[in-house]
């Protein structure tokens, strides 16, 4: 029996020693991509590069996917770029290996369908028609948020050291040879160290495209009743601004653990690509969802309750933050236009008009006095609340007063001459 377990141990042994190592190339596609200087004008006069660096190739994402495990249809030398053509909803060849079962993206193109993000490319990637992506789609496709850059980013790479830096020792007393330290281990425990980004890359990868306020209000958005097209709201076009005056968006920027990235409150449970519409009842962003959204683990546990309520519906896209307000044309607005009251006030409005223009060409055009008060009740004001006689009445007065003594003078004179005395003697 020991003999037994002995010649099993090295035939595992053995077996480990000669697997294929991580960085494999099975179907030569490196025999030439790897060559420097590979560069060619595409059909649209644009600068490529058919050189894929090795090195960077084995460590990024998908380093220990052979290359024909995306590109199928790539057989002939030289190729059709119709063959080149990446559907990233296929299984790979590639096997999970605790299950044994392929690895298949299946789950999170389900998940991608039912997003306001579905409209996105998944099928028919290939190197030559990233402008046209750019150009023409208003939703992102896989590549357009997932790059294959080095597998370990290197913002993670501390993280990564401190957590395994026993890799080699620990596990390797069991789990001996470069190739499983390279093609599994390689592959585990990096996802072991959790999120491939941290919460502020989280946040650039939505503000990438959010951000752009001028893309953002080309965007067509659906009702989710009527299906119909409209355009986007001001507060949809600057999500991503508003958001970064928030707690939660200056808790992030400032590197703390505390704040709630994007997809945190948009996409909290699955593969975080169920990105719904807030006005989706199933939307992780919905009024009715909120409470259990914010009462996330580590989060608001207390909004779950009903008195707590109020508190999810702080609003963290509120255009009040950035200063704006959202202008309602009261002329468009169909509840209003169905109020009587609305209808009702058009004859005042009217009448409003004629008044103001009638009293512009009153006192342009046929006004005979400067004065204003009397117009306005000056008279009375100065009669009842003073209790003296009207401007016009005491100037008058005035007047006959500095006319009497004249007059006077002037008869007197007359009666002298006649001979006569006031009396008439």
């Amino acid at each position: 029996m020991l003999r037994f377990y002995v010649l099993a141990f090295f035939v595992l042994l053995s077996l480990n020693g000669v697997a294929s190592p991580r960085y494999s190339d099975p179907d030569g596609c490196l025999s030439c991509h790897a060559y420097q200087g590979l560069d060619y004008i595409d059909a649209e006069g644009v600068l490529r590069s058919a050189t894929i660096d090795r090195s960077h190739y084995a460590s990024s994402l998908h380093g220990s996917v052979p290359c024909k495990d995306c590109h199928r249809n790539t057989v002939d030398y030289p190729h059709k770029v119709e063959n080149t053509e990446v559907d990233c909803s296929e299984s790979c060849h590639i096997e999970e290996p605790s299950e044994g079962v392929k690895y298949s993206h299946d789950v999170i193109h389900d998940e991608m369908d039912k997003s306001v993000h579905a409209g996105g490319w998944y099928k028919g990637l290939t190197g030559g028609n990233r402008l046209e992506e750019i150009a023409t789609e208003q939703d992102p496709s896989c590549r357009r948020c997932h790059s294959n850059t080095l597998y370990i980013a290197e913002t993670q790479l501390a993280n990564f050291k401190e957590a395994f830096d026993h890799a080699e020792t620990e596990c390797g007393n069991c789990h001996q040879g470069k190739a499983w330290m390279g093609q599994f281990g390689g592959h585990i425990l990096r996802r072991l160290i959790g999120r491939r980004w941290n919460n502020q890359e989280n946040n650039q990868m939505c503000i990438d495209c959010h951000g752009d306020v001028d893309k953002m209000r080309d965007v067509e958005q659906e009702d989710p009743d009527t299906l119909a097209k409209h355009p986007p709201s001001d507060r949809f076009i600057h999500s991503a601004a508003s958001y970064a005056k928030t707690l939660h968006g200056r808790l992030i920027a400032d590197g703390s653990e505390y704040g709630a990235s994007c997809i945190d409150c948009h996409a909290p449970a699955g593969w975080k690509h169920e990105i719904r519409s807030y006005l989706d009842p199933l939307s992780a962003s919905h009024i009715e969802q909120l409470p259990e959204t914010c009462g996330q683990s580590n989060c608001h546990t207390y909004s779950k309750k009903a008195i707590n309520s109020g508190f999810t519906e702080t609003d963290m896209h509120d255009l009040s933050l950035l200063g704006l307000t959202a202008f309602t044309n009261p002329f468009v607005d169909d509840d209003l236009q169905q109020s009587p009251w609305f209808w009702s006030s058009w004859p005042l409005l009217l009448i409003g008009v004629v008044f103001m223009i009638g009293s512009l060409i009153w006192w342009l055009f046929f006004r005979t006095t400067k004065k204003i008060l009397p117009v306005v009740g000056g008279d009375r004001f100065e009669r009842v609340m003073i209790g003296r006689k009207p401007k016009a009445a005491r100037k008058k007065a005035a007047v006959k007063k500095t006319l009497k003594p004249p007059v006077a003078t002037e008869v007197k004179t007359q009666l002298a001459e006649n001979g006569t005395d006031e009396k008439g003697a």
